[in-house]
């Protein structure tokens, strides 16, 4: 049972890696796309790569304390409370990124109504909303579920000894 837990744990761990070198590839990209190709304001441009980059740091001091290894050696009460605390950190970065990207949203959209072509950036906008929504929420329900199967386990686990 420890063992699938410790798969689990690498599984979480992996995708909020994945998530933080996304982050961190689209901070130069979104930087050089929004200000060469799209001509957003400079202030759209910081404010988007300031996002990326907290949502990075963020990101990482969710997952720093879940460790594989703890599950197979460690103290399953500390384990219990870390992943507790990580799905807490969870729900708090999505009180404040989805009324943050609401503004983004709005932003993208003030910037770029009446500029040429702009319907064919603004539908480039909406598809790239679409797309990171699914990736995001499917990456967040995952991790919500492999979390709560954890917490199952170790209850478990605690209940026979």
């Amino acid at each position: 049972m420890r063992n699938a837990m410790k798969n689990k744990a690498k599984s979480i761990t992996r995708n909020g890696w994945k998530i933080s070198i996304i982050g961190a590839i689209a901070i130069p990209y979104c930087a050089w796309a929004n200000k060469s190709l799209l001509h957003m304001s400079w202030g759209f441009v910081i404010v988007t790569d300031l996002f990326l980059l907290v949502a990075i740091i963020y990101n990482y001091f969710t997952y720093k304390h879940i460790h594989a290894k703890d599950l197979m050696e460690g103290n399953l009460i500390d384990v219990s409370n870390n992943i507790i605390r990580m799905k807490r950190m969870h729900f708090n970065w999505l009180k404040f990124s989805i009324p943050f990207l609401v503004l983004w949203l709005s932003w993208f959209i003030a910037e770029n109504i009446n500029v040429y072509d702009g319907k064919y950036i603004l539908m480039g906008g909406v598809l790239g909303l679409i797309i990171g929504g699914i990736f995001g929420i499917s990456f967040f329900r995952r991790d919500r579920r492999m979390m709560t199967e954890i917490l199952d386990q170790i209850k478990a686990l605690t209940d026979n000894n």
